[in-house]
């Protein structure tokens, strides 16, 4: 869950200038300075916080995203919302809960790291989607990302987990800024099969462009099953986050 973070952060500094050019990043440093936590990292704190406290995932989604709707990074030029608008309107139970969008799979790194089971894994991947995305694009995907996180943490290697969840390479370049669980699966798996740590699956998902900050903690959350973290990724991702985040990341880390 930290490296969905820590993608998040490595991604969000690039974000808004995709929208108008699709760019290839090649950064000489993952994190910098002016880099922040989005809405990735935020949604996927409620999942997290939802998990271990045995709450209502719905509810508790729309409480943070309500909570930090009007959270704004010290950085510029960007969105006027952090949120995207049918975030902002479902939250306000202005929007049906049927997006395919790909912020299914941002946050549904909890899932795979906090259940212990396949069925676990695969019922809450589920629940937690389809508060908001009840779409099977959006359901398959971020089971399958839960479930990658699952098998990695459980010593699977790269070539088991991808045929035991059918998963093949299938990179094309995007052309215009991906925002659905199609357009934006098949290139973080690109990314997370051609990796060879941590910080390299974070470099090749940068390469790609578009959904910068998305992308980055989709693989990220993947990645750090497989790599782990070193502690200077773990301290780059946790600078800056609200105390309330920490806490909860906390709870769990100081466990495992």
């Amino acid at each position: 869950m930290i490296g969905a973070i820590y993608g998040d952060k490595a991604g969000s500094i690039y974000e808004y200038s995709q929208f108008s050019e699709i760019k290839s990043i090649e950064p000489e440093k993952l994190i910098l300075d002016n880099s922040f936590y989005s809405d990735d990292t935020i949604e996927t704190i409620a999942v997290m916080d939802a998990i271990m406290n045995g709450k209502d995932y719905e509810s508790t989604l729309k409480e943070y995203i309500l909570k930090y709707e009007n959270y704004s990074p010290n950085f510029s030029p960007y969105f006027e919302k952090m949120f995207s608008p049918g975030t902002i309107k479902w939250a306000h139970g202005e929007k049906e809960n049927n997006s395919k969008g790909n912020g299914a799979m941002m946050r549904i790194s909890p899932v795979g790291y906090l259940f212990n089971t396949e069925k676990d894994v695969i019922s809450n991947a589920r629940a937690v989607t389809m508060t908001s995305h009840n779409t099977d694009e959006a359901i398959d995907s971020a089971t399958k990302i839960a479930l990658m996180i699952y098998y990695f943490r459980n010593g699977y290697s790269k070539e088991e987990v991808f045929k035991k969840l059918n998963l093949y390479v299938n990179y094309q370049p995007f052309t215009k800024f991906n925002m659905t669980c199609s357009e934006t699966l098949n290139n973080c798996l690109y990314a997370i099969w051609n990796s060879t740590s941590f910080e390299d699956a974070i470099y090749k998902t940068l390469l790609m462009g578009g959904d910068t900050d998305t992308n980055s903690c989709i693989v990220g959350s993947v990645a750090e099953a497989m790599y782990g973290l070193t502690e200077i990724e773990i301290q780059d991702a946790l600078n800056d986050l609200p105390n309330e985040f920490k806490i909860i990341l906390k709870k769990y880390y100081d466990k495992h």
